[in-house]
């Protein structure tokens, strides 16, 4: 698949790019402010491909050079215990973990396997340095399992808090490499760790949210949805640490309301965060572009408090061009913060109406859909979709032995010089950190 077939654009300056030949594009040259890149394809309306697997039979809509045989995409149906109990009428749920009998079959039980593709589909060819991915967790699990698969060489960075999320159901492929920054670290710390190591010779930046491939990966939630619903849905529910599902979900929407035949209405945003730390919550509802100060000290105390870790980004791409406070502005969109036991009554709630385990993040998520409902926020026969972005890890444990990854490098700290990083990978300790 050649990169003429999408080009990147400014959100800001609408500036359009062709993609790089032996990198990801990540950036826009014009002298301005920061701001996203978007991918702009040429050809519509949207002709799915059924000669492609999984989320891959969206491929025209992805800025990929190559096509991955899997079966992982979203599995979307519509709810009757779930929906009848919170007093819905048309409630969709977007189920992105492992049901096999619904169609999910997502065997790290996150949604990040819809990132995780794209992106390794979008490396150009014949491009051997290693992919750096940081993580909170759910990413990183889904990027070791992806690249383990299909051999795609890659280093994954994570705070020593998300190593026990760090697991398993295929081998670890000798090419797929896990860093750990030991100590109270957290994802930005893990970020920021990551960026030094992709400055190194044989090593690229994956990007995070600045990477097209994920974003659009993300996107296909709601193209799953559209194609099992008929039309764009006016809610759209999902729990946010980095807000860059919320971004993905606002884009797709927006390149069905050009294509036109699911509907031209804005679907409404809805993102939801888990007290204490709800910096974008706290953000939107002062009609702030710019998030509240915050020490870090107290950041990473409120972090470790809850119920969801992944939900953590301390710099999130909430105020950028193209961000999520240009995706809620566009959208007449909401933010909400839910509190742990908000959630874990959500997820009580849900495996016993509907029969599978969430994931805290999905918890999160329904979470504030109960509380949008109870407020009045949504009318009862409006078309409701929420993203479950996490679940069936029960299940799984039933059917697949699933392995704990030991990490090949250790970090003491973020601060350390490129030489320094340099020596540790190549003598990298290999042992589970006290």
């Amino acid at each position: 698949m050649e990169t003429d077939s999408y080009k990147l654009q400014c959100a800001r300056c609408g500036k359009l790019h062709a993609d790089a030949e032996d990198r990801f594009l990540l950036h826009c040259d014009e002298d301005h402010g920061p701001a996203l890149l978007r991918s702009e394809y040429g050809q519509e309306p949207l002709t799915l491909q059924p000669d492609h697997p999984g989320l891959f039979r969206y491929s025209q809509w992805l800025p990929i050079r190559s096509v991955f045989d899997t079966p992982v995409r979203t599995a979307v149906f519509r709810s009757e215990n779930l929906a009848e109990r919170i007093g819905l009428e048309n409630l969709w749920l977007a189920f992105n973990g492992y049901w096999p009998e619904r169609g999910g079959v997502m065997e790290t039980c996150s949604f990040k396997e819809l990132e995780a593709f794209p992106v390794c589909a979008r490396r150009p060819e014949g491009c051997d340095d290693t992919l750096v991915v940081s993580s909170a967790g759910n990413t990183g699990r889904a990027f070791l399992q992806t690249c383990s698969r299909h051999a795609v060489p890659a280093l994954i960075v994570v705070p020593e808090a998300a190593l026990p999320a760090m697991w398993l159901t295929v081998e670890k492929h000798p090419e797929v490499k896990l860093a750990v920054l030991q100590g109270d670290g957290d994802y930005l710390d893990a970020i920021e760790l990551a960026a030094k190591i992709a400055e190194l010779d044989g090593y690229f930046p994956e990007g995070g949210a600045k990477n097209v491939a994920r974003r659009d990966g993300m996107g296909t939630v709601v193209l799953a949805a559209v194609e099992a619903i008929g039309k764009v849905p006016d809610h759209y529910f999902q729990a946010v640490g980095s807000g860059t599902g919320g971004i993905a979900a606002w884009e797709m929407s927006r390149r069905l309301n050009r294509e036109g035949r699911y509907g031209s209405h804005r679907m409404k945003l809805h993102l939801v965060q888990n007290e204490p730390f709800a910096l974008m919550s706290d953000a939107w509802a002062v009609e702030s572009r710019d998030l509240p100060p915050m020490t870090e000290k107290e950041a990473k105390d409120r972090i470790h408090r809850l119920h969801s870790g992944v939900l953590s980004n301390r710099k999130p791409p909430y105020g950028i061009s193209g961000g999520v406070y240009d995706a809620l502005t566009d959208t007449a969109g909401q933010m909400y913060s839910v509190t742990s036991e908000e959630a874990l009554l959500a997820g009580w709630l849900f495996e016993s109406l509907e029969g599978c385990d969430l994931d805290p993040a999905a918890e999160v998520a329904l979470a504030g859909l109960v509380r949008a409902v109870r407020q009045g926020t949504i009318d009862s026969s409006d078309v409701v979709l929420l993203n479950l972005t996490g679940g069936g890890r029960k299940r799984l444990e039933l059917e697949e032995t699933i392995q704990a990854v030991q990490p090949d490098y250790l970090f003491a700290s973020k601060n350390i010089s490129h030489s320094q990083l340099e020596k540790q990978l190549l003598h990298a300790p290999i042992k589970t950190p006290a």
